[in-house]
């Protein structure tokens, strides 16, 4: 019995080349399989999955205007700071930062989940936000986020949401799978995005 968590597991695991690679295609398509799973979290979180959504899109418009050249997901950056255009909130480097934020986000909510069986949904969520992407967000947004963060459903229900039928057994192995296959890929995102200065704030980058 199989839940989400093997096959994106299974996408994961191709994402990053012997060579270092990163592949813009399976990185994207490994996002976009979170998806579901973001929407068991409840209506609180379509603001990530809204965030999650839009960025991907703009990545994967980007790799449709040189599919040989942007199969490398740095280049879509390079290029762009090339032109001087990785500055504001509606760059490719820019959505790029912020999807790899937004999945860190959700791998630290699943590892809290993952680690600690009598750590409440809502527990882990605020946990994940403060290790994550409380330090990038306004207050507004922070508050706003803390609030939608208190209406998530039960850890039991979300769980059962995954487990496959008669398979709850298997979910958190399946899930720690998954984990130890995407954290070298938001490893790997994040070392390219700080070691070439882009890890910013948008609302603070270029003046």
């Amino acid at each position: 019995m199989t839940s989400v968590f093997l096959s994106l597991a299974d996408l994961a695991n191709a994402v990053v080349a012997p060579n270092g690679t990163v592949s813009t295609s399976q990185f994207l398509d490994s996002c976009r399989q979170v998806l579901p799973v973001i929407d068991k979290l409840g209506t609180g979180m379509m603001i990530v999955r809204s965030d999650i959504g839009g960025n991907i899109n703009r990545l994967a418009t980007a790799q449709a205007r040189d599919p040989a050249r942007y199969a490398d997901l740095f280049r879509i950056p390079l290029d762009e700071v090339a032109r001087g255009e990785e500055c504001g909130t509606h760059s490719e480097t820019n959505a790029l930062l912020w999807l790899k934020r937004a999945m860190h986000f959700i791998a630290e909510l699943l590892q809290c989940l993952h680690d600690d069986g009598s750590m409440t949904l809502a527990a882990a969520a605020s946990k994940a936000y403060a290790a994550t992407l409380e330090r990038h967000h306004s207050w507004f947004t922070s508050t706003a986020f803390t609030l939608a963060l208190k209406i998530v459903p039960s850890r039991e229900a979300f769980l059962d949401q995954l487990a496959p039928p008669g398979g709850s057994n298997v979910l958190m192995p399946q899930m720690s799978a998954f984990l130890e296959a995407f954290r070298p890929v938001l490893g790997a995102i994040a070392g390219f995005l700080e070691s070439h200065g882009l890890d910013f704030d948008a609302r603070n980058v270029c003046g």
